[in-house]
């Protein structure tokens, strides 16, 4: 309690109210040995149907390459230019984020669901702006493979000011190689990155209530992979979120 005490003590002063912009040197608070570093969340709306989604893929992984641990693509495979399972990429919460964003036409994306959707082409300005925002909440997660193949999950909230909102956790999984059809035609050796494979807590997450300087830690134990996953491509991605936008993401490699 005495650490949490000297934690408010040392940010009091700059959080009034909601968080504000900062430049692009200060984008880490450090408190009592405590980082609170913004990281952006993207949601590229794609599909394996989709001629144009490849170079949206292209626009995602330079940025990642740019920003590394400071961005999160996920590949969201949903509506009619996704392919359904077996063969294909689609999931149902796809689905579900699609219609309940007004995904209409294909690539298009989210970032930290501020400003509506975007043309991958605007993708990179976004970000930037984002990556300006001073972070509220500093969270991070970790995981653990047991033996038998199932999954533990713990994430750890520490807000910055009052805060509620939802906590979402996803699976995500790199390196798949599916089909995947583009300007040139159709290639089927395609190497898909950040494909979201499913919600861990709901489509929609779970409501979380957050006080200043309360750290709150949450557990998910005996979630089981799909058989076709490769766990060392999968990881955990996790955010708050309310209607404001993504407060603040994070992601680990199973058993980080």
């Amino acid at each position: 309690m005495k650490k949490h005490l000297i934690y408010i003590i040392g940010i009091a002063a700059t959080l009034f109210t909601a968080c504000e912009n900062i430049s692009e040197d200060e984008r880490f608070l450090d408190v009592e040995g405590v980082t609170a570093k913004r990281v952006v969340l993207l949601e590229d709306y794609t599909g394996q149907a989709c001629v144009n989604c490849p170079e949206a893929h292209k626009e995602a992984a330079v940025l990642h390459e740019e920003y590394h641990d400071n961005l999160i693509v996920v590949a969201i495979h949903g509506g009619p230019q996704a392919l359904p399972l077996p063969v294909g990429l689609k999931q149902p919460e796809g689905d579900e984020y699609v219609t309940a964003f007004g995904v209409k036409s294909y690539p298009i994306g989210q970032v930290n669901r501020r400003g509506g959707l975007k043309d991958y082409p605007s993708w990179g300005a976004a970000v930037y702006d984002e990556l300006q925002r001073e972070s509220c909440l500093e969270m991070s997660v970790s995981s653990t493979l047991a033996e038998d193949g199932k999954l533990k999950i713990e994430t750890s909230l520490m807000p910055l000011q009052n805060l509620e909102g939802h906590l979402q956790l996803w699976l995500v999984e790199d390196s798949i190689k599916a089909l995947q059809v583009s300007l040139q035609g159709g290639n089927p050796q395609y190497v898909h990155n950040h494909v979201f494979r499913g919600a861990i807590n709901g489509t929609w997450g779970e409501e979380v209530s957050l006080a200043l300087g309360e750290q709150k830690v949450l557990e998910y134990n005996d979630i089981v992979l799909d058989a076709a996953w490769k766990p060392e491509n999968v990881s955990v991605v996790a955010f708050v979120y309310n209607d404001d936008g993504v407060v603040q993401a994070t992601q680990c490699k199973l058993s980080e």
